[in-house]
């Protein structure tokens, strides 16, 4: 798919979609194009079929809703213009960013692929620097998208690892970078026991991979910790069939995490930034943890295996333990397809998320405003920690007596971070499904560059 994005005067295209914050002033602009269509392509003997049509956006749900249907939109368009010249400015990045996060395609292992339509956005409203940025973070969207939607017999932890380790050693700024592969002997001799607990019983072993990018005179550390589960059945606490479908993704926080880190490396972010994501799988074998095991954790705590199917937060709690103890991090970012709750709070959730610091949350207003996301962020009810207690252990992993899963599992890692390092957390609960997208298509990537951005 060719993609540009222009704010001179486009050339002539095929289709033209004139896009209005007015509904009158597009359906008029869409009527005098069609008209002058008419008239070109009386002059043109070998002109192609032109028309226009009108798409009225009033508000980020407007957005949305095009965006789920635009593949169906283009079908059998070959060139089309957006017209966004009178389409208000607070929507133009989104309306740009949510259309071609919604014609995202996974096709790598297809024979046959559809023909894609060439896309032209005309938007005076944006300086060559805007456009720039907004050509960015599509980019690096997609190189996190294309890690998450590779199956699991191709992307085991292993090979996912070495994958990762090659990006970054293929990086400019590679001088800056250290790579660390920890394969399963490492795991178990460093005492990240409960990534062992997870993914040790797989034949396909486990992998931490940890990449640290370290320039000189370096201002805060920010540590992104991502989940990486390339296969998740459940474990002993088996998943249905239908809820397996879509578990070759439930690594989507891991690959987040190293568009993430790939982005500010090439950008040549002026912060240490140290990209921590454990790789495993949650398979069933002989082996395999068991509902009522009791495992010591990397910082010393005892946590009571209850459901085997919540592997995301144990990989989660080695991972955050080590950040916190070997990086003395200035800010620490979590990512994880954790609970499920963005699908079961709205229709449109991006991610939720738990923060104890009130000025992350205006931040990812404003960044969510800019490019069409949203979010909820979890009450900050750090008093129900109580209710993460074992019987048998220090802390459970499942089974509390307060059915509010998202908040919980928040809590539970909590555990894992010393106090210090709490105020500047953020724990994102992320979206797996893409809405009608059959891939997925990272959403709340955008608003996960802007938070480390703005650093």
């Amino acid at each position: 798919m060719h993609i540009r994005i222009i704010n001179t005067i486009p050339e002539q295209s095929d289709y033209t979609i004139v896009v209005s914050s007015n509904k009158e002033a597009a359906r008029a602009r869409a009527a005098k194009a069609a008209r002058t269509a008419r008239v070109a392509r009386a002059t043109r003997a070998a002109a192609a079929t032109e028309a226009a049509e009108a798409i009225y956006i009033h508000n980020s749900l407007d957005i949305l809703r095009k965006s789920m249907s635009i593949k169906e939109f283009l079908h059998n368009k070959n060139k089309v213009l957006f017209n966004l010249q009178k389409l208000n400015k607070v929507f133009v990045k989104g309306f740009i960013y949510r259309m071609l996060q919604g014609l995202y395609v996974f096709t790598k292992y297809q024979r046959m692929k559809n023909k894609e339509p060439n896309i032209l956005f005309y938007t005076p409203q944006l300086s060559k620097a805007d456009i720039d940025g907004l050509y960015s973070v599509l980019y690096y969207a997609n190189i996190s998208r294309n890690i998450i939607n590779e199956p699991s017999n191709i992307f085991t932890p292993e090979r996912m690892a070495d994958y990762v380790c090659k990006l970054f050693s293929n990086t400019k700024s590679n001088q800056y970078i250290k790579i660390n592969n920890y394969n399963h002997k490492d795991i178990k001799r460093m005492g990240l026991r409960l990534i062992d607990a997870v993914g040790g019983s797989s034949r396909n072993k486990p992998h931490f991979v940890v990449i640290d990018y370290k320039p000189p005179k370096y201002k805060k550390t920010i540590c992104l910790v991502g989940k990486g589960v390339t296969i998740d059945t459940g474990g002993y606490s088996m998943k249905s069939g239908k809820g397996m479908e879509q578990m070759y993704m439930d690594k989507e926080g891991a690959s987040l995490s190293f568009g993430l880190l790939k982005c500010m490396v090439d950008s040549k972010c002026n912060h240490r930034i140290v990209c921590l994501c454990p790789l495993v799988e949650n398979i069933v074998s002989d082996n395999s943890m068991k509902p009522n095991d009791v495992i010591k954790a990397y910082n010393g705590t005892t946590v009571e295996i209850v459901n085997t199917d919540a592997e995301g937060r144990l990989i989660l709690a080695d991972a955050l333990a080590f950040a916190c103890k070997n990086y003395n991090p200035d800010y620490l970012f979590d990512y994880a397809t954790l609970t499920g709750l963005s699908e079961r709070l709205h229709c449109h959730t991006s991610f939720t998320y738990f923060t104890l610091n009130d000025k992350f949350e205006k931040d990812i207003e404003g960044y969510n405003k800019e490019y069409a996301e949203k979010s909820i962020r979890m009450p900050p009810w750090v008093e129900y920690i109580y209710y993460i207690q074992s019987s048998i252990a220090d802390v459970k992993n499942s089974g509390y007596k307060c059915n509010s899963g998202g908040l919980m599992a928040s809590l539970f890692l909590m555990n894992f971070i010393p106090e210090k390092y709490r105020k500047n957390w953020i724990h994102f609960d992320v979206r797996l499904s893409g809405y009608n997208n059959p891939v997925n298509i990272a959403d709340g990537f955008a608003t996960y560059l802007e938070i480390i951005k703005g650093i």
